[in-house]
């Protein structure tokens, strides 16, 4: 009876399993006259890539592909058959066991599927530990990186090394390392100098290279060649700061800079004004942006010669002290403290503007900007003024605003376009003043974050991390 029993439960794993098949079978007859399933390949592929494209955001969740591929056996073969489902990849490898386990396969499985296609690689390190595995993955398949970011607090400075000292790395566009914790705090002044600025990674050859970013402990120590280079980010916030000869040294070897953020960046200048290095030459910068706390804004201006300046961005910059720049056009000022006095010295500065952007930091300079309110001597207030952008408007700011639009209209300087965020738009519309405002003005939104540089070509997730 015994035997009898076992045969029949085999014989039923045997009825079931066959089932099973047959009811896949099944569905699959059945999703063949489903709409979707008659959609050509082509413009399947493309609806699955726009779906992942807006999934990019969510980090908790499964990457689209990998939920696509669990729902039909079609759907499974499509996707595994699409390498540009596969060549973006972006991890953060959180503390959790079973979780960096799985995204050490997700990493495999996307090497694999990706075929040879070109890579976009962001990596955020959450641990300490375990950071070789994925790097030395990578590693070996540096000839299709495209853009390759890498973030984390902790300070694995030698397996990073260890990746890119020698890796050959033809296509690479896009190269950013943001590595350590910034130091808490804003009046914690650095302590020593960096300890080397010379390349040190890819020195294989990465002659694509247009796109360097070198954050905390990556400034320093994780130097690539930049002579090719357009876009350069500087990121100083540890406890290090750079020579004269330092910052020199950085931007002789890069006479291809167009854009050129100095993010909290500490020069320490010579008491001797006899010891200060000539200003750097550099005459293709055409976009500068400067975040502080970090050396005076004049200082760091002194050490660049640009007479090309076209563009220039001030975060959180306290104090202002330019000579003039009129080849100077947009101006954007955000969370600076200044009072009138510098906002006039600001206009002084630069008389060429025809585009700025402000935030709630300085509402002072509505009022210096009505042709009615200015003083006689500066009456021309930049009279080439077009366009304005305002964020974070104030309700008590209202009335200058309006009334500067007002009589910039009336004027012959008038402005073109307002653009004004989320907020900006609310506080008018209560007051009621929005409507009046568009009669007055083309008045557009401006409600995402402005990238920088604003002609990079795709988007840079990473800029002003902390």
């Amino acid at each position: 009876m015994e035997q009898r029993k076992e045969q029949l439960v085999q014989e039923l794993d045997n009825v079931s399993l066959e089932l099973r098949s047959l009811k896949a079978t099944y569905a699959r007859k059945i999703n063949e006259d489903v709409l979707i399933y008659r959609l050509p390949c082509e413009l399947l592929i493309s609806i699955f890539m726009t779906c992942r494209q807006h999934r990019k955001a969510s980090t908790k969740s499964l990457p689209f592909q990998v939920i696509a591929s669990h729902v039909s056996d079609h759907w499974r073969q499509i996707v595994l058959s699409t390498p540009l489902l596969w060549n973006d990849i972006n991890f953060h490898i959180r503390p959790l066991n079973h979780v960096r386990r799985r995204h050490l396969a997700q990493l495999e499985a996307h090497l694999k599927h990706s075929y040879t296609c070109f890579l976009d690689i962001t990596l955020h390190f959450y641990v300490a530990d375990n950071t070789s595995l994925y790097l030395t993955l990578l590693g070996q398949h540096s000839t299709r990186w495209r853009r390759l970011s890498i973030i984390t607090r902790h300070e694995p400075v030698d397996d990073i090394y260890t990746l890119l000292h020698s890796a050959h790395a033809p296509h690479l566009e896009h190269l950013s390392l943001n590595i350590g914790k910034p130091q808490e705090g804003v009046n914690l002044s650095p302590r020593k100098p960096y300890p080397r600025i010379r390349p040190a990674v890819l020195l294989s050859g990465a002659p694509s290279l247009s796109f360097v970013r070198l954050a905390g402990l990556a400034l320093g120590t994780l130097h690539p060649p930049i002579s090719e280079v357009t876009t350069l980010h500087l990121d100083g916030w540890t406890r290090h700061y750079l020579t004269q000869g330092q910052f020199k040294t950085i931007f002789d070897s890069a006479p291809a800079i167009i854009n050129l953020s100095l993010n909290q960046l500490c020069i320490n200048h010579p008491r001797d004004p006899l010891e200060a290095a000539d200003p750097v030459k550099m005459p293709n910068l055409r976009c500068l942006r400067i975040r502080g706390p970090c050396s005076p804004t004049y200082r760091l201006i002194s050490l660049l010669d640009i007479p090309q300046l076209q563009a220039l961005s001030l975060n959180n910059v306290d104090i202002f002290d330019f000579n003039t720049f009129s080849t100077v056009q947009s101006l954007t000022i955000d969370s600076c403290a200044f009072d009138e006095p510098e906002i006039k010295n600001l206009i002084r500065s630069f008389p060429s503007i025809t585009s700025l952007s402000v935030d709630e930091s300085i509402p002072d300079v509505f009022g210096l900007l009505d042709p009615n309110l200015a003083e006689p001597e500066s009456s021309k207030t930049w009279p080439q003024l077009q366009t304005m952008s305002v964020r974070e408007l104030q309700w008590m700011d209202i009335p200058q605003l309006c009334s500067m639009v007002l009589n910039r209209m009336d004027s012959d300087r008038p402005l073109k376009q307002v653009y004004l965020d989320r907020r900006s738009r609310t506080v008018l519309k209560t007051k009621h003043r929005l409507e009046k405002l568009q009669k007055l003005v083309q008045v557009d939104s401006c409600d995402c974050t402005e990238t920088w540089p604003p002609d990079l070509g795709y988007e840079d997730e990473h800029d002003l991390l902390e």
